[in-house]
């Protein structure tokens, strides 16, 4: 019985289990690429930059952008910059290629609009050129912009600065969507760097804050001039999102970064010792290198401060839930551990049980239950029918087997068995008729004598439905099909078989065999159950961390539902243990009744109330078979018309197995409804009480990611981007329209 339990308890844990991590799969997917995405972003973006000499800038980037359908097509990129006097003067040398096709595009001095074309006018007229211009007054009309003539005189860092934001844009064919367009962007940034008296420095933002264009993965390069190594130069990374920095021997700065929102600036900050053959235009006074070395350790331990803080903000986040979760769990395990103890029997179960037990066969049906958990058959279903034969037994009601129609003109309260199967057997049809269906009669004692019956509450409250059954049909002997018949709309029928339910309850409870167990256990359970529900919920849809739930919520939502599962309802009190040895041994001395051999005499009344018990045990056909083997002459029915005919449940079972061995009707049809007469009955009666069920009135029914990681070599601060200052040269911004 503790393997079994254990068995499903796995088996409830590892589905409740796998649905979980089905639906926060799903969840994390769709958080991660769900409907909000930009109509324009950056599958990759790959920057180099080459400080030159004199302080300029070559740089060279190249941007994978992915486009959504829209209601109009794409046919315009466009990179925004904002030159200062004081650290980008002026942007030329530029080159714009479309990697995709291979094609180079060609300058155009006129900024076309691209809603003013049609498809066919843009792509001809438009399309392969790149233009740059003045976007400070307006974006929708920009003004010429020449890199010789309009660019800003230089100042020195500090001084009132004057300002403009260029626009290098390039027309591309008319596109309704693309999940890759490659292009190149090639150009000179001028008057970037400031060389002092000890450092040459510069900031350079290929993204700014106002850029609102998002990146998956962004890397670039920046390389120093000759003679500038890593032992003479510093480079720091300011971005807020996820990065990495690797410094190489000859100064060259590597860094990705990864998941850039839009919103977030990359600024690279970098300094190198001054040559005496150093040809920056723009020159400062003073000495700055100890300055800016200051102002980046500072910078750099504010933005360490910030993480440790979100760091242990989102270490409470997640483990608070988790710890509240894991005691629950706890303490549903220890729960569940001792509700086990309290279950597991006390005394050795006895082997073997010879009598019928201490109790109505409703009660039986319902104890066998608690003592061999998996019984064939519903409990409700075989206390119907062992109380039904009980009756029989009893003689309150007598059993046929065929339909009522068959016996018309015969009087069934005073036939005997033994007539009756002569004159199935005498008629093919009429065997074909006893193949599926019985007729009950209700015998007139219990009109006459019902105290005499001796009836428990359930036998008796059964029989009140059957009389009740009686009366709609106007007779008293009717059968199963007449009977389902008549209780199809029969809306206060549900009370009867309440009252029918009530008493076999009673029954059971009246045998103080049990008392409950567990109940912290599974409520315990339940409200682990809930907790993690919930914190995969959290780490899935709040925090964006999949990895969270399914380490931590899952494991612990399996011991959740095994402690919830595992936990024995019911525990057998010292009488109840007594009675669990008696239903218990009786159903294995009826599954093993043939291997005795100090059986005696054949006893009718005897196995007439074994019969009772085998359906309230959902063992009838077995029992059939244990019979059939110890007592091979019940398939002579001549002998079983001398020696079983006093019951009718044995002599019908035996006539029923008999005539299946030589290929009759009778047998042959019923072998799908189970060897024994009981199997039959059972089959034909079981349906009488969902039929009642199924009239009862519905009123009356029961009730993401973050922080760095570094790798390379010295010289320099080793460690990944920090949220640093922006604000560099360039601010660079982008899209498409």
């Amino acid at each position: 019985m503790g393997s079994h339990r254990t068995a499903r308890a796995v088996i409830a844990a590892a589905v409740v289990t796998a649905i979980t991590a089905a639906v926060v799969l799903i969840m994390g997917f769709a958080w991660s690429s769900g409907g909000d995405r930009a109509q324009v972003s950056y599958n990759a973006v790959d920057m180099r930059a080459q400080m030159l000499d004199n302080g300029d800038l070559r740089i060279t980037q190249t941007f994978d952008y992915r486009l959504e359908s829209r209601g109009t097509p794409w046919r315009q990129m466009f990179q925004q910059y904002t030159l200062s006097s004081d650290r980008l003067t002026t942007i030329s040398d530029i080159s714009v290629t479309d990697l995709t096709t291979g094609r180079k595009y060609t300058q155009d001095n006129t900024v076309h609009s691209p809603g003013s074309y049609g498809n066919a006018g843009w792509d001809s007229e438009c399309a392969g050129r790149w233009y740059i211009a003045d976007i400070t007054q307006s974006e929708s009309h920009p003004d010429p912009f020449d890199p010789e003539l309009d660019a800003l005189t230089a100042t020195a860092v500090g001084e009132p600065a004057q300002t403009k934001d260029v626009e290098i844009g390039w027309n591309i064919p008319s596109t309704r969507s693309a999940k890759s367009m490659r292009f190149e962007l090639a150009m000179t940034w001028h008057g970037v760097a400031t060389a002092y008296d000890d450092v040459v420095a510069l900031e350079w933002e290929p993204f700014s804050a106002l850029n609102s264009t998002p990146a998956a993965r962004v890397t670039g390069t920046f390389a120093f001039p000759k003679g500038i190594s890593e032992s003479n130069s510093w480079a720091w990374l300011h971005t807020g999102a996820a990065s990495e920095t690797t410094r190489l021997d000859d100064g060259l700065l590597q860094f990705t970064v990864t998941d850039l929102p839009g919103g977030e600036y990359i600024n690279v900050v970098v300094m190198a010792e001054r040559q005496p053959t150093s040809a920056v235009s723009r020159e400062q006074a003073g000495r700055m290198k100890q300055r800016i070395l200051e102002q980046e350790r500072r910078e750099a331990r504010i933005a360490s401060n910030a993480r440790q803080r979100e760091a242990r903000g989102r270490l409470v986040i997640w483990l608070i839930p988790a710890v509240l979760a894991l005691l629950l769990v706890v303490g549903a395990l220890i729960g569940a551990k001792r509700a086990c103890a309290q279950g597991r029997r006390h005394t050795e179960a006895l082997e073997y049980w010879r009598e019928p037990p201490d109790m109505s066969p409703a009660a039986a049906a319902a104890l066998i239950t608690d003592v061999m958990p998996g019984i064939q058959g519903s409990r409700d279903d075989r206390q119907m029918t062992s109380t039904l034969l009980s009756l029989v037994t009893k003689g309150a009601v007598a059993i046929y087997p065929g339909s009522a129609a068959g016996y018309r003109g015969l009087d069934l309260s005073c036939a005997d068995c033994v007539s009756i199967g002569q004159l199935i057997a005498s008629d093919p049809r009429r065997e074909a008729d006893a193949a599926g269906m019985c007729t009950l009669v209700i015998m007139p004692r219990v009109y006459t004598d019902r105290a005499g019956l001796q009836l428990c509450r359930s036998e008796s409250a059964l029989l009140d439905v059957l009389l009740r059954a009686s009366e709609r049909i106007g007779l008293p002997v009717f059968d199963f099909g007449q009977m389902q018949a008549a209780l199809k709309d029969w809306r206060q029928g549900y009370a009867w078989l309440r009252g029918f339910e009530d008493a076999c309850n009673a029954e059971y409870q009246a045998l103080h065999a049990t008392v409950p167990v567990g109940v912290g256990a599974r409520m315990l359970g339940g409200a682990a159950m809930i907790a993690l529900w919930l914190t995969a919920f959290i780490y899935t849809a709040a925090v964006g961390q999949v990895a969270l739930a399914l380490v931590i919520s899952l494991p612990l939502l399996f011991a959740a539902t095994f402690a919830a599962a595992i936990s024995p309802r019911q525990a057998f009190t010292a009488q109840g243990e007594a009675y669990a040895d008696q239903v218990g041994g009786l159903m294995r001395y009826m599954e093993d009744f043939s291997a005795f051999g100090d059986r005696g005499v054949f006893d009718t009344v005897l196995w007439g109330r074994y019969m009772v018990y085998a359906a309230a045990f959902g063992i009838s056909d077995k029992l059939m078979e244990q019979m059939e083997r110890a007592y091979p002459q019940l398939a002579d029915p001549e002998w079983a018309n001398v020696y079983a005919s006093n019951d009718g449940l044995v002599y019908w079972s035996a006539r029923r197995r008999a005539m299946r061995a030589r290929g009759g009707a009778f047998g042959m049809h019923g072998m799908h409804a189970g060897g024994s007469f009981s199997s039959m009955v059972s089959n034909s009666f079981s349906s009488v009480g969902s039929r009642i069920r199924d009239a009862m009135p519905q009123s009356s029914s029961s009730g993401s990611r973050s922080g760095s990681r570094s790798s390379g070599g010295g010289g320099s601060f080793r460690s990944g981007g920090f949220k640093g200052h922006s604000g560099g040269s360039g601010g660079g911004r982008g899209g498409a329209r």
